[in-house]
């Protein structure tokens, strides 16, 4: 029998790798079990996975009906999270699991038999770090956000930002369920904010996308299907690289529709402006001129004295009401360009994130470009650093103090 790690603190690399000796048949298989310290016992004649003659539960996993049946492990299982024990400690025989997608379960199941993961779709992977973040898994939730940020593009950040918005726990405009200060001293709350920082981590990286591919993101019928909130978050964002306002303000029109559809209203504009609220403000409507400027007016996102401010101030007229200090800020605003540079730098979760080295300054221009903030999502706990690394770092810095001055 050989012993190895519990592969929930395995690398990447190993999962699935796992040495078997061969049987005198030729053929290798394995069996894993937890022992009584945690470590994984491999028996070369059989396996676990999907093996129901060694089974003594099963899972009913899915949803709307959508359900598939798993034998599992009581022994195996219970000792790789604490979701899972708490989920084993009552004795039923089936346990339904009706709150994650049947193929996000199946591939939780997989990597904590030391299965080969198949994150070979969008779907699946998203699935699987929905999974991976309700039973506390974060290695498998780092691979997930991984494999995802390898396939990110305009739909497929509009899919991440709809799933992940109540995974992430610092992204702005996001809610953390269940909230994490809740459970700061205890170990299960440590485990989450480090399956949360990978959430927090790839939705940045969609919002980035979804910045450098705006009028692909805003013309994707997928938007339409966005919540007040995830539609707000994308939006409200001045980064946005539109070709032209009038691409946000026909989004904004297009989900207004929508959003009335579903809850039974009327197609009048008013409805639509409820709808809409604040954001119908997000469009910088005086960087437009002309027709577009009259079609994005023509939307009536705007109230009538809204859209008559707008005219005056375009065609340099006297206003048709005197104008107060907030509608001024909102006209300037209004007039203002978007940034050329990008809000942030992207999180390195995959060869398609990672940064491009900053160019040098020439002899010609000695100004040195601006250099990206790059977003940390770690826990804090884990970037406060420990007295005896500060008081070894004091110590060095003596050293070299000293060192300078006889020299």
């Amino acid at each position: 029998m050989t012993v190895v790690t519990n592969p929930a603190c395995m690398d990447d690399g190993l999962e699935g790798q796992i040495s078997q000796a061969s049987t005198s048949g030729g053929q290798s298989m394995a069996m894993c079990e937890y022992g009584q310290y945690g470590e994984l016992q491999i028996d070369e004649n059989s396996r676990l996975y999907d093996n129901e003659k060694q089974s003594d539960i099963v899972f009913v996993a899915g949803i709307n009906g959508d359900t598939f049946r798993f034998p599992g492990h009581r022994r195996v299982l219970a000792a790789t999270s604490p979701v899972f024990a708490a989920l084993l400690s009552t004795k039923a025989d089936v346990i339904v699991v009706d709150y994650i997608d049947r193929r996000g379960f199946e591939q939780l199941l997989r990597y904590y038999y030391c299965e080969p993961t198949q994150l070979t779709s969008v779907f699946t992977a998203r699935t699987t770090l929905n999974a991976a973040y309700k039973f506390l898994c974060p290695q498998l939730a780092e691979r997930c956000a991984r494999r995802l940020d390898e396939m990110l593009d305009a739909e497929v950040a509009l899919e991440i930002l709809r799933d992940l918005r109540y995974l992430c726990a610092r992204l702005p405009g996001a809610a953390s369920a269940p909230p994490l200060p809740a459970l700061e001293s205890d170990a299960a709350a440590r485990t989450l904010a480090h399956c949360a920082m990978w959430c927090d981590s790839l939705a940045h990286n969609a919002l980035l996308v979804i910045d450098d591919n705006a009028d692909a993101a805003l013309t994707h019928e997928k938007l339409e299907d966005l919540t007040y909130e995830d539609f707000a978050l994308i939006v409200k964002r001045d980064t946005l690289r539109v070709s032209s306002e009038l691409v946000l303000a026909e989004a904004l029109a297009r989900w207004s529709t929508a959003a009335c559809k579903r809850t039974k209203r009327e197609l009048t504009p008013a409805n639509k402006r409820a709808a809409l609220g604040e954001l119908a403000y997000c469009p910088r409507y005086l960087l437009l001129a002309g027709e577009e400027l009259d079609r994005a007016l023509a939307l009536e996102l705007l109230e009538p004295i809204e859209r008559a401010l707008v005219l005056a101030r375009a065609r340099k007229l006297s206003a048709p009401v005197p104008v107060g200090a907030e509608q001024e800020a909102m006209l300037r605003r209004w007039a203002h360009p978007r940034p050329a540079e990008p809000a942030a730098a992207p999180v390195s979760l995959s060869p398609r994130s990672e940064t491009v080295d900053e160019p040098k300054p020439s002899k010609l221009c000695g100004r040195r470009p601006k250099k990206l903030k790059q977003p940390c999502f770690e826990p804090e706990e884990s970037r406060i650093p420990s007295r005896n690394n500060c008081c070894s770092d004091c110590f060095h810095g003596l050293i070299h103090a000293f060192v300078c001055l006889f020299d």
